[in-house]
């Protein structure tokens, strides 16, 4: 709230401060709105909502449906973004109305003292510039920002999304890179600003390698649910060919490496690697969900086609 509160946005610019409590057991809301009360900002309206169904994307579709401007920043707690964010941000959604989602540059900011190393640190939150962001066609979710009427095109055209954000310790992922794919067979720009810059606080309970293992596998898992919108981003015809080469190149190079694992360790007797631990977490993720979402990727791919053919904006693609 701190570093919300403390935005330099010019009077000419309004804004709001929407909190979502999400089925929270420690007090969030109260202590928003006494962090909010310190700072006096009688002139940014600011709103406390309650979305009781767990769940990130629950969270900010509740947001959405309070939310009173065109542009909509999702703000993490863990997301301390400078000062001149926002300002920042409304200069460069309005300089381009083709600009469907902009993301920024986060620096990692652990919680002290510091149990993991900068490299591994950096397997645990998303961080740096995005470079891939217009050729990739996705920005991660920490300090993005949308524009509020897609999303409502969306909602009304009933889209479904495949990924639900992360629910107690099943930590699904990728619902913002499900936006900016959708927004990108949209037709709309999905990029990135190294200007734009926060901090990313990774506080110590996440700074373990048990928590950077279940990442990894989730995070695999997740991209997986993925694989409709890449078939149709990549112009690729059959989804079902695709789960099929995934799931064989994967399985492959699980057994590949678990192999070369166990050599390693009970032959060589040599330690088996952080990274090599996180590169088979990765794996295991990735083929779980490709055995076990099969059907629900290849309905979500249907799903999508047909829902292209109903959004006004998604011109480029309807030939799909």
């Amino acid at each position: 709230m701190k570093h919300l509160a403390l935005q330099k946005v010019p009077g000419s610019v309004g804004w709001e401060v929407i909190i979502v409590d999400n089925a929270s057991t420690d007090g969030t809301a109260d202590t928003a709105r006494a962090e909010w009360g310190k700072h006096n900002l009688t002139d940014v309206p600011f709103s406390v909502v309650s979305q009781p169904i767990a769940g990130l994307s629950h969270a900010r579709d509740m947001g959405l449906n309070h939310a009173r401007y065109e542009y909509l920043l999702f703000c993490d707690d863990d997301n301390w973004l400078f000062d001149d964010y926002i300002e920042r941000a409304f200069k460069i959604m309005n300089s381009d109305s083709q600009i469907g989602v902009l993301g920024g540059c986060g620096l990692i900011e652990a919680e002290q003292p510091a149990l993991l190393s900068e490299s591994l640190l950096k397997f645990t939150t998303v961080w740096g510039p995005q470079t891939w962001a217009v050729g990739s066609h996705w920005v991660y979710g920490a300090g993005s920002v949308y524009r509020k009427s897609i999303l409502l095109e969306l909602k009304n055209a009933n889209w479904r999304q495949v990924t639900t954000g992360r629910i107690g310790k099943k930590l699904v992922s990728g619902e913002d890179v499900e936006i900016c794919l959708m927004s990108h067979l949209m037709s709309y720009k999905i990029i990135a600003d190294d200007n734009l810059k926060f901090k990313h606080f990774v506080p110590l309970k996440r700074q373990n390698i048990n928590y950077i293992l279940k990442a990894a596998f989730w995070l695999n898992y997740s991209s997986a649910l993925l694989n409709g919108y890449f078939a149709l981003v990549n112009n690729k015809p059959s989804i079902e060919q695709i789960i099929n080469q995934d799931l064989l190149s994967t399985a492959k190079s699980l057994t590949k490496l678990t192999v070369n694992l166990v050599y390693q360790k009970t032959i060589k007797f040599r330690t088996v690697s952080i990274e090599q631990k996180i590169l088979y977490y990765q794996k295991c993720g990735q083929l779980k969900s490709l055995l076990t979402n099969r059907q629900l990727i290849k309905n979500q791919y249907q799903h999508i086609k047909q829902l292209l053919k109903t959004v006004k904006t998604a011109q480029a693609f309807t030939s799909h």
